[in-house]
C-alpha cells in the first residue's frame, strides 16, 4: 500500500473561504434570534388544560405563522450559507460552529423522521411509540400526557409542536439533551428537507451476522430511500464471521462493480469496521483504485464496532486460555498412547485449527478485538474531506430485549471503564474516530466526526424480520424490534444535502 500525503491544514482559511465561514456564522446567528423570538412567543406547548382540540386567536394564529416562516426562511439561508463555506474550504469541517450547527441539524431531522413515520403510520411506529411513553423514565421537565392519542398525530402546528416534546423524550437519552432542544428553535420549527432526488449512492456494510448482498437489513427503508430521494443502496456482499480484511475486499468489490455516482457507505457493527478498512484499502492502493474514492462523500456509522468491543477481546483471552487448559490436559495422555496415535490426535487437531471455518471465526474474532482495531488505525489512511456522522445509543430497561440480557450483563462484567452501552459496544467506544491510538490520520477522522446526541435504544435496532424468531412475549408489548428504520438512514442524508456534501440531481 502507498502512503499518501496527509493534508496540510492552514492555520487560517483563504480570504475568501474566511468571507464564506463569516457569512455562514452570522446567517446562524440571525436566524437563531428571530428563532427564539419566535420560540418565547410560542410558549409552553402543554398549557394548564392540555387539550389537543383547544381553540386559538386568529390574529395571534397568523402573527406566530408569519414569524415562524420568517424564521424558517433564515435557517434556510443559513443552510445555503454553510454549504457555501464547505464548497469554499472543506476545513471548515473543522470549526467548532460548524460541528455545533450540524449536530442540530441532525438531531433536528431525526425528530422530523420520526415524527413523519408516526403521521403516515409507518410500519409499526406508531405502537413502538406508546410503548415508549408508556413503559421508559420521562424527564422532570416534561408536562405532557404519557399514553399517545390519535389527535396527536394530526398535521397542526400545535399537535405536532406535542408530538416533537414527546419524540425528544423517546428519542434522546440524556435530560440534559432534551432541555436543551426544547429550547432549541432550529428543532421546535420542524424544517424538512425539500423532496427532491439526491445524486448519490449509498454503499451498506452490515455486522458480524450477516447475508452479505442477499440481507434485508431495513430493507423498507432502502426502498422509501429510492423512491423519495432517488438514492440506491448497493449491499456489499460481506459474509458472517469473516475477517476485516475479507469483508473490505467485498466492500470496495461492491463499490468497484455497482457505483457510478457520487457515493458513501454506511456501516453498522462490525461493518463500520469492514467500510473503514476498505475505504484506507482503496486510498492507498493502485491508482485504479484510488480513482474509486475521487466519488466519495461521506459515512454513516451505526452501534460502530470499528474501536473493538470488550466481548472480542475477553472471547479471544477465553479461547487462548481454553487452548493451554486444553494442552494440559491432553498431556497426561502422553504416557497412555501410542506414538501414532498422538500423531493422529495432533494432525486433526491442526486440520481443524488450519480449516477454513477456524480461519474465519478466529480472524472476525480478533479483528473486533481493541488489539485488533489499533492495529487496523495504526495503518490505515481515511479519506479528511468527507464529514462523518454516527448513531450511539444506551440501552434501558424498557429497551434491553430478553435475548440480548446476557450478552448486556456480560459486557458489563468485562468492562471495568464504562457503564453505559448498546448491548455488544460501550457508548464511549462507538464513537467515529479512533480512540486507541494517536496519530495523524485519528486526528484528522476526529476532526471530522460531527457527533450528535445518544439516543435511547438498543444494538439491533435496525433489524426486524431478521430477529422476528428471537422475539419473547416480555418483547412484544415493549415494541421492542418495531423503532423506526428511516432515521437510520434518512437524517444523515438530508443533512449532508443541506449542508451542499451531496448534492440534488434536481439543482
Amino acid at each position: 500500500r502507498s502512503e499518501r500525503p496527509l493534508p496540510t491544514l492552514r492555520r487560517d482559511p483563504v480570504p475568501s473561504a474566511t468571507r464564506a465561514w463569516s457569512a455562514a456564522v452570522q446567517a446562524i446567528r440571525n436566524a437563531d434570534e428571530v428563532g427564539a423570538t419566535w420560540l418565547k412567543e410560542r410558549g409552553p406547548v402543554w398549557g394548564p388544560p392540555a387539550l389537543l382540540s383547544a381553540p386559538e386567536s386568529p390574529v395571534r394564529c397568523r402573527e406566530s405563522e408569519s414569524k415562524k416562516v420568517t424564521a424558517c426562511n433564515l435557517y434556510r439561508t443559513a443552510f445555503k450559507a454553510c454549504a457555501d463555506a464547505f464548497k469554499a474550504s472543506y476545513e471548515v469541517l473543522h470549526a467548532d460552529w460548524f460541528h455545533e450547527f450540524w449536530a442540530r441539524n441532525y438531531d433536528a431531522l431525526t425528530v422530523v423522521s420520526v415524527l413523519r413515520n408516526l403521521q403516515d403510520d409507518v410500519d409499526n411506529t406508531r405502537f413502538w411509540f406508546d410503548a415508549q411513553m408508556c413503559n421508559g423514565e420521562l424527564s422532570q421537565n416534561f408536562k405532557g400526557e404519557k399514553r399517545a392519542c390519535s389527535e396527536l398525530y394530526l398535521r397542526t402546528p400545535k399537535t405536532e409542536a406535542r408530538l416533537v416534546d414527546c419524540l425528544l423524550e423517546v428519542l434522546f437519552f440524556t435530560p440534559e439533551d432534551r432541555d436543551r432542544y426544547r429550547s432549541d428553535s432550529l428543532m421546535q420549527l420542524i424544517i424538512d428537507e425539500p423532496p427532491g432526488h439526491f445524486d448519490f449512492t449509498v454503499v451498506s456494510a452490515m455486522g458480524v451476522i450477516t447475508e452479505g448482498a442477499k440481507g434485508t437489513e431495513m430493507a423498507n427503508t432502502y426502498q422509501r430511500l429510492l423512491e423519495r430521494r432517488g438514492v440506491r443502496v448497493v449491499r456489499a456482499d460481506t459474509a458472517t464471521l469473516q475477517s476485516v480484511d475479507y469483508n473490505a475486499a467485498c466492500v470496495e468489490q461492491a463499490v468497484r462493480e455497482h457505483v457510478s455516482t457520487p457515493w458513501g457507505w454506511v456501516g453498522y457493527s462490525q461493518g463500520c469496521a469492514n467500510a473503514f478498512r476498505a475505504e484506507a484499502m482503496m486510498l492507498q492502493g493502485t491508482p485504479k483504485q484510488q480513482r474509486l474514492m475521487d466519488s466519495f462523500r461521506c459515512r454513516q456509522l451505526l452501534f460502530s464496532a470499528a474501536n473493538g468491543s470488550a466481548h472480542a477481546t475477553c472471547a479471544d483471552w477465553k479461547l487462548l486460555r481454553a487452548l493451554v487448559d486444553g494442552e494440559r490436559f491432553l498431556k497426561r495422555f502422553q504416557a497412555n498412547m501410542s506414538a501414532a496415535t498422538q500423531n493422529l490426535a495432533l494432525d486433526l487437531l491442526q486440520n481443524a485449527m488450519s480449516s477454513r471455518v477456524a480461519f474465519a471465526v478466529l480472524g472476525s474474532v480478533q479483528s473486533l478485538t481493541h488489539e485488533g482495531a489499533r492495529i487496523m488505525w495504526r495503518d490505515d489512511q481515511h479519506c479528511h474531506r468527507a464529514p462523518t456522522t454516527s448513531i450511539r445509543v444506551i440501552i434501558e430497561p424498557h429497551t434491553l430485549p430478553e435475548c440480548l440480557m446476557m450478552l448486556s450483563n456480560v459486557l458489563l462484567q468485562q468492562m471495568d471503564y464504562s457503564q453505559h452501552h448498546d448491548t455488544q459496544v460501550a457508548v464511549e467506544e462507538a464513537v467515529a474516530h479512533p480512540i486507541g491510538i494517536s496519530n495523524a490520520n485519528a486526528d484528522h477522522l476526529r476532526r471530522v466526526d460531527m457527533q450528535s446526541a445518544v439516543q435511547r435504544t438498543h444494538h439491533w435496532s435496525p433489524l426486524h424480520d431478521e430477529v422476528t424468531f428471537l422475539t419473547t412475549t416480555k418483547d412484544e408489548p415493549l415494541a421492542m424490534f418495531d423503532t423506526p428504520k428511516d432515521r437510520h438512514i434518512f437524517p444523515w442524508l438530508e443533512v449532508n444535502a443541506r449542508f451542499g456534501v451531496v448534492d440534488r440531481t434536481d439543482c
